[in-house]
């Protein structure tokens, strides 16, 4: 199994191992107010049918992991900012990012890898 951490919007923590991929979202407080409830999703890698991901730029970067319960929604940053099987990524994370999706790649190779442009 391996872990990854990304930061944004409270911090995400990602788990991947041979047959499936843990997004534990650590939610999000502003002061004392919780703007995100924390949040776990386990999605078993052969239900994913697609990935969507775009990197940062001017908006935050994200990746998208498309199932049949998630398929009827277009992709954008907003979409994945509040999808259970989504994680958002900051410019300085690409190297963690380029990490989970070679990981992806490697487990399940039915995986469609779809760029989303900015």
């Amino acid at each position: 199994m391996k872990t990854f951490s990304f930061k944004l919007f409270g911090g995400y923590n990602i788990d991947i191992d041979q047959k499936e991929m843990k997004i534990d979202y650590l939610g999000e407080k502003w002061w004392i107010l919780t703007k995100a409830k924390p949040r776990m999703k386990v999605i078993p890698l052969g239900e994913i049918k697609r990935v969507d991901y775009k990197e940062a730029g001017m908006k935050f970067g994200y990746v998208r992991l498309i199932t049949n319960e998630n398929e009827e929604y277009p992709s954008s940053t907003y979409v994945a900012q509040h999808d259970e099987n989504a994680f958002m990524v900051e410019k300085d994370e690409l190297s963690n990012l380029n990490e989970v999706l070679d990981l992806l790649k490697k487990h399940n190779k039915k995986i469609e890898f779809s760029y989303q442009k900015a």
